[in-house]
């Protein structure tokens, strides 16, 4: 007798990766826009809320960030959550991303996808229907 199981923790880390996201995720990575320069402590709590149920194995299978298009207007071109899903920051055109987010920026800034998820060695990017592209 065999057993399936379908839970997304029992996925291998690279089917996750490539694996559609769910619709509550992309519309939580969506309000990271919504109300301008500040998020309140509650939609934060949301958008954490929404990560962790779409990496349900913890913190450590989450991407070490995210960048997504900004929509505040000029100056801005890039916004970033990182790992904690505390910290949100708007970035200018031109202004460098920490870390290893730079190499995201382009594909968030084409406006293309809902969000790009910086991993060490990837980056996944994610369409509004959920779909993703993974490239090294």
């Amino acid at each position: 007798m065999s057993t399936k199981v379908t839970g997304k923790s029992a996925l291998s880390s690279s089917e996750r990766l490539r694996r559609a996201r769910s619709n509550q995720y992309c519309a939580a990575i969506r309000e990271l826009d919504v109300g301008g320069h500040s998020i309140s402590p509650k939609r934060l709590a949301a958008i954490s809320d929404a990560v962790a149920a779409e990496f349900p194995d913890g913190p450590g299978s989450w991407p070490l960030g995210w960048v997504g298009k900004c929509y505040l207007g000029v100056p801005y071109e890039v916004h970033l959550l990182d790992v904690t899903g505390q910290i949100v920051q708007h970035f200018k055109v031109g202004e460098s991303l920490p870390d290893n987010m730079e190499r995201a920026r382009r594909l968030a800034a084409s406006g293309r996808y809902v969000v790009i998820e910086v991993f060490s060695d990837r980056v996944v990017a994610v369409a509004a229907d959920g779909t993703t592209a993974v490239s090294a």
